[in-house]
């Protein structure tokens, strides 16, 4: 009985994890095409990578504060 209920909440925590890594995703992809709208993106470049790195550091600290 106390294995199922712990695996139940590892479950739960994964799931969460999941959620929270999908949801980063998206929102880092939303920042980084406001900020790449008006640039050639069709070949990778310094600024590229460099928007896409910063664009996931803002969406980690925006979500991190919105679960706090």
């Amino acid at each position: 009985c106390e294995e199922r209920e712990r695996s139940k909440s590892m479950e739960e925590q994964q799931r969460l994890t999941d959620r929270f890594a999908s949801t980063l995703v998206i929102a880092a992809s939303i920042i980084a095409a406001v900020r790449l709208a008006r640039d050639d993106i069709s070949r990778p470049s310094p600024r590229l990578t460099s928007v896409i790195a910063d664009s996931i550091s803002l969406a980690r600290m925006i979500l991190e504060s919105v679960v706090r």
